[in-house]
């Protein structure tokens, strides 16, 4: 497990102080409702809302002045990414179980996988709601794409990454993984591979965004379910998709700490859906 970075991708900063407090409680949205008779019945939103509450005491100056910063939107005015340390999957939860919107192939190939060079992301019509990648020669690769960006995912120089393929690619003695780095404006700049079904890496300089790849090195279909992509740590099979989505600062406190200059800063973060948070 990792530290907690936090930021827009490319200029994410790490804490690697522990909070004294850490509530990632998810907002359900469910309203409750009580009839005359005593009879109860439920109102709830579609989505949970990820919140997250953050609070530090004696933060050290330079961390302290990193989240004043991206509390007050002095550097960027667009939303920021909370790399979660105790989230072990950074994929959503539809994504990381192979899942997507039954019915809807072109909608959800473009928002969670895509191929990087030949091969197709289809629905198993066997089982409605499920996604394979059918590899149609030995270089078919398939790629992950951030939900939360339509894009990749976001990264920060420094900062540990591992993916560990689909349960059925893993499975394939010829399959191999990577994740590829990009530039802020989406061009390659370097990759990490490695045969099987593991790879991990640290995020270099000039990256912003990252893509992780899995090649079955064989023709076939292949389901998608059981991927991995860990931040901080190494990627487990079998580990629940957490999500990262885009979040905007909502509340923030920032009061001189004894001695000085240390400082104690707590923060209340939102999911947000508007792309200037």
């Amino acid at each position: 497990m990792g530290n907690l970075w936090i930021g827009p991708p490319g200029a994410m900063v790490e804490i690697d102080q522990a909070a004294k407090s850490f509530d990632r409680t998810a907002d359900l949205g469910v309203s409750e409702y009580k009839s005359i008779g005593g009879r109860v019945t439920l109102a709830r939103t579609l989505s949970p809302v990820r919140r997250l509450k953050l609070a530090w005491d004696l933060l050290a100056p330079a961390p302290a002045r990193a989240l004043d910063r991206i509390a007050r939107r002095v550097d960027r005015p667009g939303p920021v990414f909370v790399v979660d340390p105790a989230a072990g999957n950074v994929l959503t939860p539809a994504q990381a179980a192979g899942y997507g919107v039954a019915g809807a192939t072109g909608i959800t190939g473009l928002t969670q996988w895509f191929k990087v060079t030949t091969g197709t992301v289809t629905e198993n019509t066997g089982t409605p709601g499920t996604f394979l990648f059918t590899a149609t020669d030995a270089g078919s690769t398939v790629a992950w794409r951030c939900t939360g960006t339509v894009g990749g995912f976001p990264a920060s120089p420094g900062l540990q990454v591992s993916f560990r393929a689909p349960t059925a690619i893993a499975a394939i003695g010829t399959a191999s993984v990577g994740i590829d780095f990009k530039k802020a404006d989406g061009t390659y700049l370097s990759s990490v591979t490695a045969t099987g079904a593991l790879v991990s890496g640290t995020v270099p300089a000039n990256a912003t965004y990252l893509t992780p790849t899995a090649k079955p090195g064989t023709a076939g279909s292949h389901s998608l379910a059981g991927a991995c992509l860990t931040y901080g740590g190494t990627a487990e099979s079998g580990v629940p998709g957490d999500g990262l989505p885009p979040m905007s600062v909502t509340t923030y406190s920032d009061t001189p700490g004894r001695p000085l200059p240390y400082r104690n800063i707590s923060l209340d973060l939102v999911e947000v859906s508007s792309p200037t948070g």
